[in-house]
């Protein structure tokens, strides 16, 4: 428990990944309309009530809605609490003796963090007795114990890809064909060759990419090295080929200078200087749709040079210290919203999650089908088949967050300072690793 205090205490102070988890309402403790957290259960007839805490209003309002409709015996009661201070609120439930909620929303970088902790159900025992070959392979174990114990479920998997813009994929490659793109684009190498004749023929004004933040992101996420190995965190020979490829970018100018996430980087995906966007599954809504409005069958997605990855989730896990009424109201909202055909509907029509369950894929309509946005292209068929099949995610260690961080931090300095090279930014980040990790027990290399 220290080593997690002291490492997370700090990490969760930047906002970190939302991704995947939705953008829902960041007010600290603003009571969603589904209740109020005062209270764990109450006595209404035969109403058990639970509680939970979370930020991802854009999930869990029409969830519980739908839930509670059709299960009036069970009330769900739920805090939004913001992303940056959730972790920290939960350790400080548990260090004061506190109420903690009947489930928790877990964070994906923070989720070797949640293991540590003790206060989650094992969902593989009875009476929940998941079977984690369930799920999706890629994913099945990230919530899992060493131990073999399953401390949640995922809410939707994240599979990510290259979108682009058809229009200038025409004018720049001579195709807006996403197989055919691939083709051109084998490589890390690829990128940089193309994307300096990009900026070349627009005389300066178009970039391949917009941010080198979000540049980091894909290039992190796709590399399936292990960040830690035993007490040894591997920073160097993680972060170098990802620092290495963006100061290469940057040199040849490939990236764009803005920062990712933004209103001015937001603001890119209508106009005419980008081409490629790195773009989880979530990524479609809440960036590419949200902000081109008139883009309409002029977007397409293709495989990456790195292969399919993984950008963004939560787990939901139920707390331990919670009454065996409370679990068992607790797990049927999870067993219907992940692995029952009603909750997996309202997800996919109310906040266009999947789940991870692969039954429900079975059935070609779930997730396949033509996109008018994007040109008609089965979007759902590519990322949820070819994409999901191809994902390796690294062993989750305490420290994602930390690392996260300063690889967001690093993308940024790249760009600010074009005097750092590759060994420099390693550098600056080995000394940020210093700073934040403090634990005796552990290297940084």
């Amino acid at each position: 428990m220290k080593k997690v205090t002291a490492m997370a205490m700090t990490a969760v102070l930047a906002l970190g990944m939302l991704a995947g988890c939705g953008k829902g309402d960041s007010k600290d403790t603003a009571k969603s309309d589904a209740g109020s957290k005062d209270t764990k259960q109450e006595a209404e007839g035969d109403v058990t009530t639970i509680t939970y805490w979370g930020w991802d209003t854009n999930w869990y309002e029409p969830m519980f809605e739908k839930f509670m409709e059709e299960n009036p015996d069970i009330k769900i009661e739920a805090t939004n609490v913001a992303y940056s201070d959730y972790f920290t609120k939960i350790q400080q439930a548990i260090a004061s003796g506190s109420e903690l909620p009947t489930m928790v929303q877990q964070s994906c970088t923070l989720i070797a963090n949640y293991k540590e902790l003790g206060v989650f159900e094992d969902l593989t025992s009875d009476p929940y007795n998941v079977d984690p070959d369930i799920f999706f392979d890629f994913i099945k174990d990230r919530a899992m114990t060493e131990d073999g114990q399953l401390i949640g479920i995922e809410q939707s998997v994240s599979p990510s890809a290259i979108a682009y813009k058809r229009d200038l994929a025409k004018e720049y490659f001579g195709t807006d064909d996403p197989e055919e793109l691939a083709a051109l684009f084998q490589s890390t190498d690829d990128y940089i060759t193309k994307g300096k004749e990009v900026n070349e023929k627009s005389g300066g004004d178009a970039y391949l990419f917009h941010s080198s933040g979000a540049v980091a992101e894909w290039l992190y996420f796709a590399d399936s090295t292990e960040l830690q190995t035993g007490d040894t965190v591997n920073f160097t020979e993680k972060m170098t080929p990802v620092m290495d490829t963006l100061v290469k970018m940057r040199d040849n100018k490939v990236v764009d200078t803005f920062e990712n996430g933004t209103p001015q980087a937001n603001a890119t995906y209508a106009d005419d200087n980008h081409l490629f966007y790195p773009c989880p599954n979530w990524a479609i809504s809440y960036y590419i749709k949200a902000n081109d409005a008139d883009g309409e069958g002029n977007w397409g997605l293709m495989m990456p040079a790195t292969g399919g990855y993984s950008c963004g989730g939560c787990s939901v896990g139920i707390t331990n210290t919670s009454t065996d009424a409370e679990k068992e109201a607790a797990w049927r909202f999870m067993k219907w919203a992940f692995l029952e055909q009603g909750g997996v509907d309202t997800a996919k029509e109310s906040t266009d999650y999947y789940v991870p369950t692969k039954e429900f894929y079975e059935d070609p309509s779930y997730a396949s089908g033509a996109d008018p946005f994007f040109g008609g292209q089965d979007v759902g068929g590519f990322l949820y088949g070819e994409i999901a099949q191809s994902i390796v995610i690294p062993t989750p260690s305490i420290y994602d967050q930390t690392v996260i961080d300063i690889r967001d931090l690093l993308a940024n300095a790249v760009m600010s300072d074009s005097d750092l090279d590759t060994q420099a930014l390693i550098d600056k980040g080995l000394e940020e690793c210093a700073n934040r990790i403090t634990d005796s027990d552990i290297k940084v290399k």
